[in-house]
């Protein structure tokens, strides 16, 4: 099998590591040229809770050469222009895949042609330079198919990882999974880019679990589940496996780096303004954080 990942940040790296076994090639596509370079020369290292050290090729940008799985593992405000110039790489059978926080990102691909999945990473993973990834929290891959996909296409997806390195978990609903992860990340992630805390403060201090609470409350309201006491019990449950974590938003804050705030809050209060329903508490975060960009 063939395949490419794109996109060379943790979750890239960690991606490819994994699906790179006997038989399959791996593309990791990167945006530099030096990153390609180191890659090619040292291949993946991932370290922490996993240890592997994986060879696979590289190319900057996505190039022409065709694939039987495309693995989207860039941030979600780039799937756009991902998709614009990623058709290039598929052919009828092409199988892809779209690993991004929110959910922003589901109506830039819901006209690409071809069998689509989008699925959610759970790990806690550090990038550390350009070819080391370690994993700090473990947990799984789960994916859902989106459009064309059946459930031989989906275990095919899954059957392609190393198990030594990545569990998958496949549903077959993508909205559950999403769901979950968007409010995890809304919960989570802006409250930390805006303290500076590690995940596991906001389940240590009454004040932090009490704000994380009622932006809970809202996000939840808005997704039409707001009896799902299990579902808080799941974003706090995030906060204790991740709790020596700093969350990508926070990475990105502090790295003066563009922020994930349309696909995770954004959305929220676009689908709350649909719906009539209130977000004061998801707009106060977003406005605080937005540096330019549009919600």
């Amino acid at each position: 099998m063939k395949i490419a990942v794109i996109g060379a940040g943790a979750v890239g790296l960690f991606l490819a590591a994994s699906f790179k076994r006997p038989g399959q090639d791996v593309v990791l596509v990167t945006k530099r040229a030096e990153q390609a370079a180191l890659l090619a020369d040292r291949g993946i290292g991932v370290t922490g809770k996993i240890k592997a050290e994986k060879n696979v090729q590289t190319q900057v940008g996505i190039g022409t050469k065709r694939f039987d799985l495309i693995v989207c593992a860039v941030k979600s405000y780039d799937v756009a222009s991902i998709v614009a110039i990623g058709q290039s790489l598929a052919h009828d059978e092409t199988r892809w895949l779209f690993v991004q926080n929110g959910m922003g990102h589901l109506k830039e691909i819901a006209d690409l042609t071809g069998k689509v999945a989008v699925g959610v990473l759970e790990y806690g993973l550090f990038k550390e330079g350009d070819t080391v990834v370690e994993v700090r929290g473990l947990g799984s891959l789960k994916i859902a198919p989106f459009k064309r996909m059946t459930e031989q296409d989906i275990t095919v997806i899954g059957d392609a990882a190393d198990g030594q390195v990545l569990h998958i978990q496949t549903f077959p609903d993508y909205n559950p999974i999403l769901e979950e992860k968007l409010i995890a990340n809304a919960c989570i992630n802006p409250l930390t880019a805006i303290t500076g805390e590690r995940n596991g403060a906001f389940i240590k201090q009454q004040g932090y679990m009490a704000a994380m609470k009622s932006v809970f409350d809202e996000a939840v309201a808005v997704l039409g589940r707001n009896n799902d006491e299990a579902l808080w019990h799941y974003v706090v449950a995030v906060c204790k496996k991740t709790a020596n974590n700093e969350s990508s938003m926070l990475v990105d804050y502090q790295q003066g780096r563009k922020l994930e705030l349309d696909a995770i809050l954004g959305y929220l209060i676009h689908l709350g303004e649909k719906k009539q329903i209130d977000t004061p508490r998801l707009l106060l975060l977003y406005q605080l954080l937005n540096r330019g960009e549009t919600k």
